[in-house]
């Protein structure tokens, strides 16, 4: 699954970048993906170093800072994906949908040019969000403190986390951008419902494309909630989950991971110039393979 993660959300930011050298007009879908793609890389190598920390307790984070800058570093990478996520939900609904509201129709007129922004404050709503992190969660005690069992023994001293106090910044950090998310798809739903309803019986094939635009989002909006919800649940279950027993914090990893590796190859095949590029690699590597033989 990660291994998945990495080759797509890889070849969303290489394929990207490179229509940008060769001097293509980038949209503002592509600036969006891009970012997505590069944190959702940061966000697997982070999953794949708690991994390893799983499967060899302490060996990584040898001082209580490293952890606490790690810790936080990761809850920031997961926030900025979560919310760059549901920028591009955002961005979605506006360009889909039709209502006939003032504010809205001015905003579906610049939402192209507010994204650079709105990816802006999102990463500094992200990085105000996890600094508590840094401050909250981790606390020493020397040799002669009590140990319990969510304390873990890193040389001289004993570190205890506060598994609440980690619960509540996680939580109060990804509410607000499923929150705005949900409303998103609730959107979607009423400018479907009330597109259909106005259907006349001579629809024309610009009706049928919008009809399969709204489709097509909601559709894609939906599987991106249910990946959503998994990683929610599996990295809450993870932070309450028993240091002293390996299995369920492997399984959670893993699951954790399928949030941001196949919600990116969901945005591949949704895409039409990147869904073609893949096919294109693909054909090349099967050429390339059947030369060689």
């Amino acid at each position: 699954m990660i291994f998945v993660g990495f080759l797509f959300n890889a070849f969303i930011v290489i394929r990207i970048f490179i229509w940008w050298l060769k001097g293509q007009t980038l949209q503002a879908v592509d600036i969006i993906m891009t970012s997505l793609g590069m944190v959702r890389i940061l966000l697997l190598i982070a999953i794949l170093t708690d991994i390893a920390d799983i499967i060899a307790p302490h060996s990584i984070f040898r001082s209580i800072n490293t952890l606490e800058y790690y810790v936080t570093a990761t809850i920031f990478v997961a926030f900025c994906s979560l919310w760059w996520g549901t920028v591009l939900c955002v961005f979605y609904c506006v360009k889909i949908t039709n209502f006939s509201n003032r504010l809205f129709l001015r905003l579906k007129m610049n939402i192209s040019r507010l994204v650079p922004w709105l990816l802006l404050k999102s990463m500094m709503v992200s990085f105000l969000s996890s600094l508590p992190m840094k401050w909250c969660v981790y606390s020493v005690h020397y040799m002669n403190s009590t140990h319990d069992i969510n304390s873990s023994n890193t040389g001289n001293v004993t570190i205890e986390v506060n598994i609440m106090n980690m619960f509540i910044i996680f939580f109060t950090g990804t509410f607000l951008p499923f929150l705005i998310f949900c409303a998103t798809i609730g959107l979607l739903i009423l400018s479907l419902l009330k597109h259909t309803r106005n259907m006349s019986p001579k629809y024309s094939g610009f009706t049928y494309i919008q009809l399969d635009a709204h489709i097509g989002a909601i559709r894609n909006l939906i599987s991106f909630l249910v990946l959503y919800a998994l990683y929610f649940i599996t990295a809450n279950l993870l932070v309450f989950s028993d240091t002293g027993d390996l299995l369920y914090p492997l399984l959670y990893s893993t699951c954790a991971s399928a949030y941001p590796s196949l919600h990116s190859v969901i945005l591949i095949a949704s895409n039409v110039r990147l869904k073609r590029s893949v096919l294109d690699a693909f054909r090349c590597a099967g050429a390339s393979h059947s030369n060689k033989q």
